[in-house]
């Protein structure tokens, strides 16, 4: 340990400018992922929705799967939230999805007997100390054949 050894330590009081930098990054991470982590939290609700409407369509039917699917994420839980603007104008949070008929696509195939579950809608985000919103369209879905 020669002299060049102790040139490279810095003296005390000092800080690095990469740790300033990591600090930065992570804090910038730990933003994003609190106001965008919710939306991929219930867009694996929505999926596991999509896999249960896919096996009562093979049950019961679409007449009872679309109902029961709607009814799963609409429902009033205090863990997913949307948007919704009324006749007035006045924007507000209301629970659930806010799915409507135009978001839920049951397709079947005749020919290769394949089922597709497609949940589809768009959430908007608002970062809060900044007060800017972004628009994320997000796709859930279900495809397969019937296992016998």
């Amino acid at each position: 340990m020669g002299r060049g050894y102790f040139a490279l330590v810095r003296k005390n009081g000092e800080t690095n400018p990469v740790t300033i930098l990591v600090i930065l990054l992570l804090a910038a991470a730990g933003f994003y992922i609190f106001h965008v982590g919710p939306l991929y939290m219930d867009n694996l609700e929505a999926r596991e929705a999509a896999a249960e409407a896919f096996n009562v369509y093979f049950v019961d039917g679409e007449a009872i799967a679309r109902p029961r699917l709607m009814i799963r994420l609409n429902q009033k839980t205090p863990s997913t939230s949307h948007y919704e603007v009324d006749e007035d104008g006045v924007e507000s949070v209301k629970p659930g999805f806010g799915l409507k008929d135009e978001n839920v696509t049951f397709s079947f195939d005749e020919t290769t007997k394949r089922l597709l579950v497609r949940i589809e809608y768009d959430r908007i985000v608002e970062f809060a100390p900044l007060k800017k919103r972004k628009i994320y369209h997000l796709i859930a879905e279900k495809t397969g054949q019937r296992v016998k």
